[in-house]
Order: C-alpha cells, then structure tokens, then sequence
C-alpha cells in the first residue's frame, strides 16, 4: 500500500518481510526510485501497515491491529517526526477509533480531515468509508459516513483524498465494476456531498482486485496495489482475513477526465533576521475568498514547513511569533490552472525590542519595512477591499499584544498617473490603514502615517507584476 509526500520525493509503503508486515521508505534519485529502507522508529515486532503520510513527510497515520492499547481488533496510530526521528506510535483515540475495525486511513493535504475504513455500526454497507474532521481545539471530531453515493450495500475502502480536497480515489466491490474490487473516484459537490463516483475503467481495472491507488501532486502519476498474480487463486489480500496471495506495487499516466483539480504547494523555512537562527513559528494560510483558515501549524524544530494550496482560489500567508514583527505572503491563485514550479522561500522575521517612545517629531525608524501584502484597495482608490480585514486584523493584534511597539505606515505607488496623484493616493492608503487601526483601539500616539508616492520602488515598473509589487503599503518600527 503506497503513501507519497507531497514533492514526490518519498514514498512509504508496507512489505511483508520475513511474513511481518513492516513500512519501508523510498527515495527518488534523478528521478529513479531507491531501494526501500525500514522506516525505523514505527516499525515494531507487530505488524504495521495501511498509511497516510501528511504532505511534507512528518506525520503519519496506520493501521496496527490487536494492540493492547487497542479499542478494536485494528485501529488508527499515529507518529510524527521530532528532532529528526520519529516519535513512539501512539493510539489515535476515539472517536476515530472504536470497538469495530478501524483502518486504511487518509489525511487530506491541510491536515484538517482524516478519511478512513471501518466496519462500525451506523454505516451503509459491510466496510464504510467515513471521515472525521479536526476541531479548532486540535482534537478530532465524531466521524461522519460519507453517505449512499459513496458507500454501497456492499464493501467500499482504501480511500485516498486527494491535495485538492475535492477528488476522492477509492475501491469498491458494491459499485458496477469489472473484477473483485475496482479502483473509482469521486467529486465534492459541495463541503458534505458527492457526485456518483466513476469507475476508473480497463486497463485501470481488471478482473483481478484493485486497490489503494495515491496520486501525485499533480494528478497525472498513479500508485497503487494490484493482486492481479492471483486471479487463478481466486484469493484477494484486501478481503478481511485473507492473507493468500500477493500484491505489487504499480504505477501508471492516469488519464486527463479522471485527474485532480490542479495544486501547488509552498515550501519555506522561517529565520530570525539578525541572528540568522531558525524559528518555530506558527503559520496560517487564510482562504481569502472565505475568510477562513484553510490551513495553521507550527514550523518544524528546523524552522520548516510545507503547505499545499488547490488552485482556483487567493490565499494570505501569515508567519508570526511571540517578540517578533509577522511576515506575510499572497499567492493569488483564483485565475491560475497551472504551475511548472512550486513556490521555494526563506521568511526572516524581525524581532521587537522595547524601546520607549521618544518625544522628538522625526522618531528613528528601527526595522526594515514589512510589507502588508494582503492589504488591498479599489483601484486607484484608498478603499480598502473587504478580504483586507484578515491582515489588518493580524496588524491590530500585533500592537495590541506589544503595547509599546510604535509604528509608521508607508504607502507606494507605481509610476502609472501623474507623481502629484500618485503621492496623494499613497498617503491615503497609509491613512486609510491608520484610521483602521484607531477605530479599534489603538492610541494615536503610537502610529503615524506616510505617503511615499512613486519614489522608493522595490521593481521594475516595466511589467506589471512589477508594478504590483511597487503598489504596496508597509509598516516599520519606530524607536
């Protein structure tokens, strides 16, 4: 049963060695798959298997069955990496876990739903697929089928969610299909509801059993289990108890109908800007359509993390730590289908050192300007657009939880318009920003505001996307 990180780096997978069934974990070399090596740390004297790697390789869920800290005859476990290893495998607990059958489980590419396996009362068919949801306490939720069109009368597993968190992969032996268990995938029609699945089809599947297919990123490379050595046998190792036969592990070009929606992801590592130290930091991605979080963690204990964004919407990023100025990010994603590259960055933070205010009227900027990349105005107007208030607000609570922090807000202009309009537009946006900021609470005496027109570009305004990084409004500090 394979499992794949997000870079299609790394794929773990679970192999019956000496008829112990262990994880093994490849790597890609210049494009070559290396021989699998025992993921050290999970892998007991038990058997493991069944998992779901989160996107950047450093959280795993399996199946372990017949544990004595078990609830059921198989359950969910977890382990994370920490310092570099991986941590003891720990129960994952109810309500996911039960006195039934848990197991197959697949966690969606923010972390926030976990889909798995089981045979639990409540269900529709003799093995259900159901999905749980984390909560904003970090604990899981009570876990919900998926309901008739998913599940059939009949056995429906292995599911696998896909980073677009729209396309759902699964086997089946209750819907119309070609052999034992097919391989078929489905679309949310909305957050709780589902499209008929479709049948993958021939050569995808055959009269042998398929199952437990994961994809690449970008939809176009397929993983998965087949027994087809044992159709003579008659025996599938995905029915419960049968340990007859074979599986390998196969990969195949799957075809455009049956893709994903397009996905990108953001790799990053967060620094401290003068000591050049990496950072745990606590980061949140806002769906900025919405206004919700589509996805929040912390930094690694290298200051890493890996975040997978679903085209066909605008996100804000925002990096912040307890004693430092945030950082943030837009990635405007809503009109694009496609990325040839990742987005690769390196995010410093400037740390906040208490100064008192000072009586003088020209007060000494202390930090590099920090650009507010998800405030946002009408067109050459200092209207602030509604998706704004999520930075804005990060702003406020920034001076709110540093109450001797005194800043000054920058507005800029590209060159488009006359340089007497563009300095009096940039200063109304600065104000416009420090209006905000008083309206909620914050003392006059703490914020100014300047207008710096056209003259201090950070781009060529030859091309538009340079002229978009000229129109920005910042934030320094002031001593």
């Amino acid at each position: 049963l394979p499992s794949l990180t997000a870079d299609g780096e790394r794929l773990i997978y679970t192999a019956r060695i000496h008829g112990q069934e262990d994880f093994l974990i490849s790597k890609k070399v210049d494009g070559v798959w290396q021989k699998g090596i025992p993921l050290n740390g999970i892998n007991t004297e038990l058997n493991e298997g069944a998992q779901s790697v989160s996107a950047d390789g450093k959280f795993l869920v399996f199946t372990a069955c017949n544990r004595k800290d078990g609830y059921g005859s198989c359950d969910l476990y977890y382990s994370e990496v920490r310092d570099g290893k991986w941590t003891p495998p720990a129960n994952i607990g109810t309500p996911i876990n039960s006195r039934a059958w848990e197991s197959q489980p697949s966690i969606s590419a923010n972390g926030s739903a976990l889909y798995f396996t089981s045979n639990r009362k409540g269900g529709v068919g003799g093995k259900d697929i159901w999905v749980s949801y984390r909560q904003k306490n970090g604990k899981w939720g009570n876990p919900q089928n998926l309901g008739n069109v998913i599940n059939s009368p009949y056995n429906d597993q292995s599911p696998f969610i896909h980073a677009d968190n729209q396309t759902l992969y699964f086997m089946s032996d209750g819907h119309p299909g070609m052999g034992g268990h097919d391989l078929f995938f489905a679309r949310k029609k909305n957050e709780h509801e589902w499209f008929t699945p479709t049948n993958l089809g021939y050569p995808i599947n055959t009269e042998a059993s398929e199952g437990a297919m994961v994809l690449s990123l970008d939809g176009k490379t397929a993983y998965f289990a087949s027994d087809i050595k044992n159709v003579k046998t008659g025996k599938t190792v995905f029915d419960s108890g049968e340990k007859g036969g074979q599986t390998d592990l196969y990969s195949f070009e799957l075809y455009p109908e049956a893709r994903p929606q397009p996905v990108t992801y953001v790799q990053a590592y967060v620094f401290d800007l003068e000591t050049n130290k990496r950072l745990s930091a606590k980061v949140d991605f806002t769906d900025l359509n919405s206004g919700e979080t589509y996805a929040s963690s912390y930094t690694d204990e290298d200051g890493e993390f890996l975040v997978c964004l679903p085209m066909g919407k605008n996100y804000a990023l925002n990096i912040s730590k307890e004693k430092y100025l945030f950082h943030s990010e837009n990635f405007s994603l809503e009109k694009t289908s496609s990325l040839d590259n990742p987005f690769l960055l390196k995010i410093g933070l400037q740390p906040i050192q208490d100064q008192p205010a000072t009586s003088t009227t020209s007060p000494e900027v202390t930090s590099p300007p920090i650009v507010l990349r998800n405030v946002l105005f009408e067109t050459g107007s200092a209207e602030l657009k509604p998706e704004s208030t999520f930075e804005l607000n990060q702003l406020l609570h920034l001076l709110e939880n540093n109450p001797t922090l005194r800043i000054q807000i920058n507005g800029h202009t590209d060159n488009v318009g006359t340089e007497k309009n563009n300095l009096i537009l940039s200063t109304s946006r600065a104000k416009a920003v420090h209006d905000f900021l008083i309206n909620h609470g914050v003392a006059a005496q703490r914020l100014s505001y300047k207008g710096f027109g056209e003259t201090q570009p950070i781009d060529s305004n030859d091309t538009s996307w340079g002229r978009q990084n000229n129109r920005r409004t910042e934030f320094v500090m002031l001593k």
